[in-house]
C-alpha cells in the first residue's frame, strides 16, 4: 500500500486539467482595512470542561455555558481504553471494523511518533469520539510558532498574505481534515481512513515523509459510533447529524465543530454513501451566498478532478460510469448535474467547514451494501467502497500537497476579504466556467452589512435568548464586542451591555449565515436538496438589528467578548408574587423546573407566569437559567389560572422529542397499540403532542376509545402539528377547520401576524419557520386564529413554489372541543431543534 499512496499523491498534479491556478492577485492582495480591537483575553471555541462529556440529558442545552476556549493546534495523545465487545455490532456483517476493534487499532497507530489520538467527546450513548492527527514530530517551540501563524490567518490575514509572499509560511504545516461515518449506516470511510493512517504512521516512502512535513492531517474516525453499531443513519437521539451543523444540537456535532474551529482546515472531506458512479462535490446551484465561491470553486473543482483520477486509477469499474466515448467518470454534480445537489444551507459538514475557509467536499461511495444481498456480494461492495474512499482521501492529499501554496493563498484571501468588508465576487475561473452545467456557475453576489447589533435593555425582547445567540457565535469562532457604556450607531442610541458583531472580520460569511434572514431562492432552481432557510438572528428569540455598511462603529465604546452569560434578576423589595415572561428555551426550562419542584405556578391571560414571592425559591432559578422575575400588580395576579406539571404523550419525530426534552418536558411516545394492550393509559397524560401517524384514535378498541373521549371531556390538551396533526384532529372530531398544503419540498422563514390576545402567540416572534407548510383556509365557529401569515411579501427566505396562495392565511389556531384544549400548528416550531425562539409557542399550548 505504501507505493500505492505515493502513486496517488503524485497522480493528481500529473494532469494539466487538475493543476491549481497560480493566483498572483491572491498572493499580492494586501489592501488596507480598518479593524476593531483584537480579542486578546481568551480565544474562542469549546470550553475544555466540555471535552469527553456526552449530553447530560439528551436534548438539554446548558443554561449557563462555560467560557469559550479555542483548542490549541498541538494535539494530545490520550490513553485509549478498550470498548466493550459487542458481537451485534452491525459493522461485522459487512466485513468492516466494529467499534470495539477501533481502540486497539488506534493504540497500534500511537506507536508511531507521527500519530496522536485524542478523545474529543462522547456520543449520546457514551462511546468515545476519536480524533487522529498525523504529522511529522514537532517540538513544543515548533508548535508555538505553528499556533502563531495559524492565529494570524484570522487576526490579520493581510499580514499573513504578506508573510506568505515573503516565505514566512514555507515551513508552516497546513491543516487538512477528513470526517467519517456521520451517517452510522455509511461505514466505509472509517475503514478507509484507518488504512490510510497505517501508511501515514509507518511508511518510509519519501513522498509520505515529505507530505507529513507539510501538513497537519486530522481524521475523525467515526462521527457517529452509536449509529455505526446499530446500523442507523441517525445518532441515538434520532438526529441526522449531517443536518445539524448550523444548529449543533447534538454532542457529536459539537465535538467535531470544535475541531473544525481549532484547525480551520484548507481542505475537508466528509465520506458518505451511496451514490452510483461515486459522487464527488462540488455541487449544483444554488450556491450559498455567504461563501467566497469564486475562491472555493477553482480549487474544489480541481481537487474533485484529482480525486476522480485517483478513483479511476483503482480500476474498480463498478465505482464509475461510462461516458459516451467509452471513457469512465465519477459524478461531479457541478459538472454533471443541473440541480438537486446544492450547497445552499450550511447544515452539512463540508458546507459548514467552508465558513472556516475549507475547500469542502462530500464524497459518496458508490455501492449500497444494505438490503437483501448475499454475504459475498455485501462484502464485495464494502471492499469496493473502501477502496474508493481510500483513493479519494489519497487524491485529496496529493492535490493539497502539490498545490499547498496556492491553497493557502486562496484561504488567506478568503479571510482578507472578510476583514476588508469587500463584497463577494462572481466565478471567473476559466475551467469552472467551461465545465459548469446549466446554471451551476451562477452565484448570488453578496454585500454585507457593517454590523449586527443585539441590543440590551428595553430594545431587547429576550436578554436570555440574546446571550444564547452570542455564546453560539463565540463557539463558532466569531468575534463579538459588547458596549461598556451607552453609544450611538446609525442615529440610534444603545444601552451599555449591547452586543455588536463587526462584520469586518475574517469569518464574516458565517456571521452573516447565522444572523441574516437569507433570501428567497424559489425562482433560482426548481428543486433543492434540503432546507433553504435558517436563521439564529430571526428564529432564536433575540432582537437582532442589521446596520448598513455606511455606519461608523464607535470602537472606544466596545470591548471584545469571550463569554456571554444571561445573569438573571429578581425584582427588588418584598413581593407577594413574582412574574416570569417566557421568551426563551431557558424560560421554559425554568417553569418546568418550578413545576417539578412542586412550586405553585399560575399564568395570567397574557401568558405571564406567577410564582409566590419567596426569594429563596426564585433567586436560584434566576441564576441557574438566566431569567428575570419581575414585579406584578394585584390585578395581574387575580387573572391568573393554575398551571400544573404536564405529563406529556407524543406521536412525534425524533427532532421534536429532542426539543421537548430540551424544554424540560418528559415526553413518552404513544401509539394506539400501547393503549389497546394496556401498556399505556390516558390517565397517565395531561397532554398529547401529535405530528406523525403513529397514534390513530380511530384504531383504538371500544374500551380505549371511550377512555379517550373521557380524557378529552375531562380537559385534556391536544397539540397537533402539520398534516398528521390535522389528520388526528379530524379523526378525533375536534376543531372545525379546513387546511391547505404547500409543496412538500417547500420550506423557509415567513413573516407572521400574531393575535395579541392569544396566550400562545401574543408575545411571539414576528417570524416563523415552515417546512411542507400547512395553512388554514377556513376556520369554524369558536376557533381562534392565533397566528397568520402576513399579507403580500410574507415569504422572507427559502424555497416555496406557489407561496402566493398562502398569504394572509392562518397558520396557528386553537379552541376548545369536546372539553379539551386544542391547538394546531401549520408551522414547524420545533424543526430539527433549530428555531428555539418558536419553542415558547409549543410550551404555552401544552401548559
Amino acid at each position: 500500500m505504501t507505493a500505492l499512496l505515493a502513486g496517488a499523491l503524485l497522480l493528481a498534479p500529473a494532469s494539466a486539467a487538475v493543476a491549481a491556478p497560480t493566483d498572483p492577485e491572491a498572493l499580492d492582495a494586501v489592501a488596507a482595512s480598518p479593524r476593531g480591537p483584537a480579542d486578546t483575553d481568551l480565544p474562542f471555541g469549546v470550553g475544555s470542561d466540555q471535552r469527553g462529556r456526552s449530553a447530560d440529558a439528551p436534548g438539554r442545552q446548558p443554561n449557563q455555558p462555560a467560557p469559550s476556549a479555542k483548542l490549541p493546534g498541538k494535539p494530545r495523545n490520550d490513553v485509549i481504553a478498550d470498548a466493550p465487545v459487542e458481537l451485534t455490532d452491525a459493522s461485522i456483517a459487512y466485513n468492516l471494523i466494529p467499534y470495539h476493534d477501533i481502540p486497539p487499532a488506534l493504540r497500534d497507530l500511537q506507536r508511531s511518533g507521527r500519530i496522536s489520538v485524542e478523545i474529543i467527546g462522547q456520543s449520546v450513548l457514551g462511546r468515545d469520539l476519536h480524533l487522529v492527527v498525523a504529522t511529522a514530530p514537532m517540538s513544543d517551540a515548533g508548535w508555538k510558532t505553528w499556533q502563531q501563524l495559524s492565529d494570524l490567518r484570522f487576526s490579520d490575514p493581510q499580514a499573513a498574505l504578506a508573510k506568505l509572499r515573503a516565505g514566512g509560511y514555507d515551513n508552516w504545516r497546513t491543516p487538512l481534515f477528513i470526517n467519517n461515518n456521520i451517517h452510522g449506516n455509511e461505514w466505509e470511510g472509517t475503514d478507509a481512513s484507518l488504512q490510510v493512517l497505517q501508511e501515514l504512521a509507518f511508511s518510509t516512502e519519501p513522498a509520505i515523509v515529505d507530505m507529513l512535513e507539510r501538513h497537519v492531517i486530522a481524521f475523525v474516525v467515526t462521527n457517529n459510533p452509536d449509529g455505526r453499531v446499530a446500523a442507523t443513519r441517525a445518532n441515538a437521539n434520532g438526529f441526522d447529524m449531517n443536518r445539524d451543523y448550523i444548529t449543533a444540537s447534538q454532542p457529536e456535532v459539537r465535538a467535531v465543530r470544535a475541531q473544525l474551529v481549532r484547525y480551520s482546515p484548507l481542505t475537508m472531506l466528509d465520506i458518505h454513501g451511496y451514490v452510483n458512479c461515486t459522487l464527488i462535490e462540488p455541487t449544483t446551484g444554488p450556491h450559498g451566498d455567504n461563501y467566497e465561491y469564486d475562491l472555493y470553486i477553482k480549487h474544489a473543482l480541481r481537487n474533485a478532478l484529482a480525486m476522480e483520477q485517483a478513483v479511476l486509477a483503482t480500476g474498480e469499474t463498478r465505482a464509475t460510469c461510462a461516458n459516451p466515448d467509452g471513457s469512465r467518470r465519477n459524478d461531479i454534480p457541478f459538472r454533471d448535474r443541473t440541480q438537486g445537489w446544492d450547497d445552499w444551507p450550511p447544515i452539512f459538514t463540508p458546507m459548514y467547514s467552508m465558513y472556516h475557509g475549507a475547500i469542502g467536499h462530500t464524497i459518496e461511495v458508490p455501492l449500497n451494501p444494505r438490503g437483501n444481498l448475499t454475504e459475498a456480494e455485501r462484502h464485495e461492495r464494502t471492499r469496493i467502497n473502501t477502496a474508493v474512499a481510500v483513493a479519494s482521501i489519497k487524491g485529496n492529499l496529493g492535490y493539497a500537497t502539490e498545490n499547498r501554496a496556492q491553497l493557502l493563498a486562496n484561504h488567506l484571501e478568503w479571510f482578507r476579504r472578510g476583514v476588508a468588508g469587500e463584497p463577494t465576487r462572481p466565478i471567473d475561473d476559466p475551467l469552472a466556467l467551461s465545465l459548469a452545467r446549466g446554471d451551476n456557475a451562477k452565484t448570488h453576489l453578496q454585500g454585507f452589512p457593517r454590523a449586527y447589533v443585539i441590543p440590551a435593555g428595553a430594545e431587547q425582547r429576550s436578554a436570555t435568548a440574546a446571550a444564547r445567540v452570542v455564546q453560539f457565535m463565540l463557539d463558532n469562532d466569531l468575534e463579538v464586542h459588547r458596549a461598556w457604556r451607552p453609544f450611538t450607531l446609525g442615529g440610534t442610541h444603545y444601552a451599555a451591555g449591547t452586543y455588536v458583531v463587526d462584520m469586518h472580520q475574517a469569518k464574516r460569511g458565517l456571521a452573516s449565515a447565522l444572523l441574516g434572514v437569507g433570501r428567497d431562492v424559489t425562482n433560482d432552481f426548481n428543486a433543492m436538496y434540503d432546507i433553504s432557510a435558517w436563521s439564529h438572528g430571526h428564529l432564536w428569540g433575540a432582537t437582532v438589528q442589521e446596520m448598513s455598511e455606511s455606519v461608523i462603529l464607535d470602537a472606544k465604546a466596545l470591548r471584545p467578548v469571550t463569554e456571554a452569560r444571561a445573569t438573571g434578576a429578581v425584582a427588588p423589595g418584598k413581593q407577594a408574587n413574582y412574574g416570569l415572561v417566557v421568551d426563551s428555551v431557558a424560560g421554559i426550562q425554568a417553569v418546568n423546573r418550578l413545576l417539578n419542584d412542586g412550586v405553585t405556578v399560575s399564568r395570567t391571560a397574557d401568558g405571564t407566569f406567577v410564582v409566590p414571592g419567596d426569594v429563596a425559591v426564585v433567586r436560584p432559578i434566576a441564576e441557574a437559567y438566566g431569567v428575570e422575575f419581575v414585579k406584578l400588580t394585584p390585578p395581574q395576579v387575580r387573572t391568573a389560572t393554575p398551571v400544573a406539571k404536564t405529563r406529556l404523550g407524543v406521536a412525534a419525530n425524533g427532532g421534536e422529542i429532542f426539543a421537548l426534552r430540551q424544554m424540560g418536558f418528559d415526553p413518552i411516545s404513544v401509539t394506539q397499540t400501547a393503549f389497546n394492550n394496556g401498556t399505556l393509559s390516558f390517565a397517565d397524560f395531561d397532554a398529547l403532542f401529535v405530528s406523525t401517524a403513529a397514534f390513530n384514535p380511530l384504531s383504538l378498541n371500544t374500551t380505549q376509545s371511550a377512555a379517550f373521549e373521557r380524557w378529552l371531556a375531562d380537559g385534556g390538551t391536544v397539540v397537533g402539528r402539520g398534516a398528521s396533526g390535522k389528520q388526528f384532529n379530524d379523526r378525533a372530531g375536534l376543531l372545525d377547520v379546513t387546511i391547505a398544503a404547500g409543496r412538500s419540498d417547500a420550506n423557509g422563514i415567513v413573516g407572521v401576524v400574531n393575535n395579541p390576545a392569544s396566550p400562545i402567540t401574543g408575545k411571539a416572534l414576528s417570524t416563523s419557520f415552515v417546512d411542507a407548510p400547512q395553512y388554514f383556509t377556513r376556520v369554524g365557529a369558536g376557533v381562534r386564529v392565533d397566528q397568520r401569515l402576513a399579507d403580500e411579501g410574507f415569504f422572507l427566505a427559502g424555497h416555496w413554489g406557489g407561496q402566493e396562495a398562502a398569504a394572509g392565511h392562518a397558520v396557528v389556531v386553537s379552541g376548545e372541543a369536546k372539553g379539551a384544549k386544542v391547538t394546531l400548528f401549520g408551522t414547524e416550531p420545533l424543526f430539527r431543534a433549530h428555531p428555539e425562539g418558536l419553542y415558547p409557542q409549543v410550551a404555552a399550548a401544552l401548559w
